[in-house]
């Protein structure tokens, strides 16, 4: 899989900008990792949030939502650099944030990669609930955390985008 996702990402840096770049790599991660909802989101340094710039899946818009840089699953993934895999989220509530409850989603098992470099905080990139029912596995977190750090090195040139007029017409095509 790392081979293909190898072959894959040379594709991103022919994009134009963060928002592009975010549509490619969730689409990417959902390729690979089907499952029902991925979220890559952005990182407001002014108020040190990760604001939710794309999604696929769930039942509400969870775009423009908003996790504290201290969130714990956030936070392990940023301290470890690498992707945090928890494979049964009934076990571990405290991991679990209000967004997904907000799109309409209850995570059985998840994925939270990091988009840093050098320490840098630029983003996160999650999925929740494999479309075959077993939990997310410890190869599918470093699937992820590739697909992140290559995201990550694109951000870092294009900039980060979190302005909600640019978001969402990109999404809708029109500013609301």
């Amino acid at each position: 899989m790392l081979t293909d996702m190898f072959e894959a990402m040379a594709e991103l840096h022919f994009l134009g900008d963060a928002l592009e770049g975010a549509d490619f790599v969730l689409a990417l991660a959902l390729e690979k990792l089907p499952s029902e909802v991925g979220l890559v989101s952005l990182f407001d340094i002014n108020r040190r949030q990760y604001v939710v710039v794309r999604q696929a899946g769930g039942e509400r818009s969870g775009l423009l939502l908003r996790l504290s840089q201290r969130a714990k699953l956030a936070q392990q993934a940023m301290r470890f650099a690498r992707a945090v895999v928890v494979k049964d989220a009934a076990a571990a509530p405290e991991l679990i944030d209000e967004r997904w409850a907000r799109i309409g989603v209850t995570p059985r098992s998840l994925v939270c990669a990091p988009v840093e470099l050098g320490g840098r905080y630029l983003g996160l990139i999650e999925l929740a609930n494999p479309h075959d029912g077993v939990a997310f596995k410890e190869t599918d977190g470093h699937a992820l955390t590739y697909i992140g750090r290559q995201f990550a090195e694109f951000v870092a040139e294009r900039g980060v985008i979190v302005d909600p007029d640019i978001v969402l017409e990109d999404v809708e095509g029109e500013a609301p």
